[in-house]
């Protein structure tokens, strides 16, 4: 079951809400023969996650049980690192020292089977009490993290509690709804936090179907403190009918042959691009930087004429 994006609810009676956390959706099947973890498009990812699947079978003692839950990696402040998580998620079966460079812990917030009973049809507030009263909770690999009534707990004192320690948002939750699964609902309501950056435009990559005469997105660069001009990654959400209209024809003025990027510009980018001058300031918003610099989950918020190009740094 998926979370339609949105602000919390108002009024909140009949609304829970729990913390967002920024991993790999993972649903746990345990029974008596063993676990096995399955990814949002129900591929298996067993044996990517020894260290979970023990502390689950040792916790379950072969109960039938069917978890919805988050696979995350905490960094060294304790929250959650999406880049960190990467470096386990491609990982077949990965090496001991792996597993202990990189712990990934097991959240589950929602019981979908208990024993001979399916309980899709509970209301969540049923589902989560069963979860609670199961006592799946060793402190380290597997945690149920805590959720609030909205009646009781302020959601925007939630979301600046989220931001203070790092996580990404609240998903609030109708105490009454059914779980449904593979459906976008609106009983299920994220508001997720982000992150805002300037970035200057250097070029664009070519778009379809009905971006066809515009672009497809951006390709975005900031300065190091050396003053080189680098890559950021691109973006390709946010933006309306006529902001891709207009930003189109302001960039069709600035084109050059060569790119602008005084370090190497990605190899997807060479290969698709076309350059421009670097002198248009994009405001991003954006959920976290990866590993290798570039922004993950950026969106288009509009160009800065009160930011100069030569004054925006690479956003870490």
């Amino acid at each position: 079951m998926l979370a339609t994006p949105g602000r919390p609810p108002r009024p909140p009676g009949g609304w829970c809400a729990e913390m967002k956390w920024d991993g790999v959706r993972a649903i746990a099947r345990c029974t008596g023969d063993g676990v096995s973890l399955w990814s949002r498009n129900l591929r298996e990812i067993t044996a990517s996650y020894p260290d979970v699947v023990a502390a689950l079978t040792e916790l379950t003692d072969g109960r039938t049980l069917l978890i919805d839950g988050e696979l995350v990696a905490l960094d060294a402040a304790g929250a959650p690192s999406f880049s960190r998580l990467q470096r386990r998620m491609h990982v077949q079966r990965p090496a001991p020292a792996l597993l202990e460079q990189v712990r990934v812990d097991y959240l589950g917030f929602d019981l979908l089977a208990l024993d001979d009973d399916i309980l899709l049809a509970d209301p969540y507030s049923s589902r989560r009490a069963e979860l609670a009263d199961l006592r799946l909770d060793d402190g380290v690999r597997v945690r149920v993290p805590p959720n609030w009534s909205l009646a009781e707990v302020d959601a925007e004192r939630l979301l600046r509690t989220a931001a203070e320690t790092g996580l990404e948002g609240i998903v609030s939750k109708r105490i009454d709804s059914i779980y449904e699964p593979g459906r976008r609902s609106s009983a299920w309501i994220k508001t997720v936090l982000r992150a805002t950056t300037e970035a200057v435009i250097v070029g664009a990559v070519p778009g379809t179907g009905a971006n066809a005469a515009t672009f497809g997105g951006l390709i975005l660069a900031g300065h190091t403190p050396d003053g080189h001009l680098r890559c950021i990654g691109g973006v390709g959400t946010g933006f309306t009918t006529e902001a891709r209209r207009s930003l189109h024809a302001a960039l069709e003025k600035v084109r050059r042959d060569t790119s602008p990027l005084d370090d190497p510009p990605p190899a997807a980018a060479v290969r698709a691009a076309w350059w421009v001058e670097p002198v248009f300031v994009a405001d991003i918003e954006y959920r976290e930087i990866s590993a290798d610099g570039m922004l993950r989950h950026p969106s288009f918020r509009g160009i800065r004429t009160d930011k100069k190009p030569d004054d925006v740094a690479v956003p870490f």
